[in-house]
Formats: structure tokens, C-alpha cells, sequence
């Protein structure tokens, strides 16, 4: 069902890439919350989100959230990108296209609303990704989502890893795409379905901002104005995503 050795290369994998970006952002997020949001992002984007939300209640400054959300947004999608090719560099012909114009709404409001404000100064308190009970979380719901994944497509069949790749996004975005990325190396999925479960696992993770953002920030307005614009970005990779089912040109780039 599932292979131990995948599960630890993954955890190394993931805690890898958050450590180099914690790294980063410990000597680089000094500048600005805007770069800790996007260094944060990359190490653990739910914590960053509820840190800014926290930092931004205090200093009066809670208009900005939805800017460093969006940023801490696009980290998430560039970190999940990478694990799918890491893992599985066919998936990249389903992933990139919707990832990348996600990414580049987000970038648009992100550079709209940063041209209207001054650099935010401060820096984010957060954990490092490499502690014992971050390498456990990461490797349990790894194998959990190999299980659960397996498991749903063998009787579902690709609605069964949709089904994974939505709920896991809840809980891990970086160690389903991981968990799907794996399945798609060893051939129980294809890398097409694999590249699938990334981008709706980064839509789903990308969904959990909103009920973080309403609990560390009562701001109605704040709040609307996010969901506004998260929703153009999640509906232009389900659109990226409608389009490529219809016209199968991640299969036609998978065949050549």
C-alpha cells in the first residue's frame, strides 16, 4: 500500500525545501512582513497566514492582510510545483498551466495593491520546519494520503484522487501533492492524475485561508475583499483546469 522509504524521502523532501526557505527568510523577512510572507509561505503557509494575521491585528495595519495572504498564496503554489516535479516531472504538463495563472492573478492584485502602500516592516515568529513533530506530521499524513489515495482510486478510479487530493489540501497541500506525486512515480496513477490532485490540493489548501483569516481578523470588509479576490484566483485554475479537460493538451504533451 504504501513504501516507508517513500515516505521518508518525501519528509526529507518537504522539510528540505521549508528549512532552505526558513533560512532565507530569518535573514531576508527583517525588510518587510511582504517578504516574510513569502519566505513564511514557503515553510508553512497556514501558520504564516495566522502570524500575519495576528502581527497585522496589533499594529493596526489589518487592510494589508489580503496583500501578504495573496503572497503567502503564490509561495504555496511555487512550493507544491516543485514537490510535483521533483517527484514526478510528467505531472509538470497538468500542473503548471493552472498553477502558473493562479499565480499570476494573484501576482496582479499582489503588485496592484503594493503600488498604494509603504513597506510593512517587521518580521514573522515561526517555527522551524524541521522539528521532530513537524517530520512526524509530514510523514503521517504522507503515508495517510497514500493509503486513503490508493485505496479511493482503486474504486473510484480518478474521482477517487480528486476526492484525496480536495480533502487533503485541507490538512497538508505539501504532503498530498508529495503523497500523489510518489503514486504517479511507482505507476499506480498516472502522471496526468497526479499533476490533477496537485492543482486541486493547492486550490483546497488556498480555500483554508478564508476561515483563518476570520479568526484571527473580525473585519468583515477585510474578510470580502480577500474571498473577492481568492476567488478570481482559484476560478481561474479551475478554468485552466476545464480547459485542458477539454481540449487534453496536458495528454497531448505527455504522448510526445
Amino acid at each position: 500500500m504504501f513504501n516507508p522509504s517513500d515516505a521518508w524521502i518525501s519528509v526529507i523532501a518537504i522539510a528540505g525545501i521549508g528549512f532552505i526557505n526558513y533560512v532565507f527568510r530569518r535573514i531576508y523577512s527583517t525588510r518587510g512582513l511582504y517578504l516574510g510572507a513569502i519566505f513564511g509561505g514557503l515553510v508553512n503557509s497556514s501558520a504564516t497566514i495566522a502570524e500575519l494575521g495576528t502581527r497585522l491585528q496589533e499594529t493596526g495595519m489589518v487592510a494589508r492582510r489580503t496583500t501578504l495572504c495573496l503572497s503567502t498564496t503564490i509561495a504555496r503554489f511555487a512550493r507544491n510545483l516543485i514537490l510535483a516535479t521533483i517527484f514526478s516531472p510528467r505531472s509538470l504538463s497538468a500542473t503548471l498551466a493552472p498553477l502558473l495563472a493562479m499565480t499570476l492573478v494573484a501576482g496582479l492584485w499582489v503588485w496592484r495593491d503594493r503600488r498604494i502602500e509603504e513597506p510593512v516592516p517587521g518580521t514573522l515568529s515561526l517555527t522551524s520546519p524541521i522539528s521532530q513533530s513537524k517530520v512526524i506530521w509530514f510523514g503521517t499524513v504522507f503515508i495517510a494520503i497514500q493509503v486513503v489515495g490508493t485505496l479511493l482510486t482503486r474504486y473510484f478510479g480518478s474521482f477517487g484522487m480528486f476526492t484525496t487530493g480536495i480533502f487533503g489540501g485541507l490538512v497538508s497541500s505539501a504532503s498530498t501533492t508529495a503523497a500523489a506525486a510518489t503514486m504517479a512515480m511507482h505507476g499506480k496513477i498516472t502522471a496526468l492524475l497526479a499533476g490533477s490532485a496537485t492543482v486541486l490540493t493547492s486550490l483546497a489548501s488556498a480555500a483554508v485561508n478564508l476561515p483563518i483569516v476570520w479568526r484571527t481578523i473580525k473585519d468583515k470588509a477585510v474578510v470580502k475583499t480577500l474571498a473577492l479576490k481568492m476567488a478570481t484566483v482559484m476560478g481561474t485554475g479551475i478554468a485552466a483546469i476545464a480547459i485542458d479537460r477539454i481540449f487534453q493538451f496536458s495528454e497531448l504533451l505527455v504522448r510526445k
